[in-house]
């Protein structure tokens, strides 16, 4: 199996959209936790997983209790 790297650019602290905008209140040097890449389109949210309902594959029960009239025939041998 061949190890595939994705090069990934250092994140830096005047890359971030608050530093961007005069908005930045943290004097450290470097990324803090509040990071948010600037984008022309301005602060946007994190994308997220999609929620896709799963179409039903089986059409019969795997197993289910026997109706009353199949109970009543096996039970009738006893």
């Amino acid at each position: 199996m061949t190890q595939v790297r994705t090069r990934t650019t250092k994140v830096s602290c005047e890359d971030c959209f608050f530093r961007q905008n005069l908005l930045c209140a943290v004097s450290d040097a470097g990324p803090c936790a509040t990071y948010r890449p600037n984008h022309p389109d301005g602060l946007r949210p994190p994308s997220q997983l999609r929620f896709v309902f799963r179409q039903d594959r089986r059409l019969q029960v795997a197993w289910a209790f026997p109706s009353a009239s199949e109970q009543v025939a096996i039970h009738a041998g006893v």
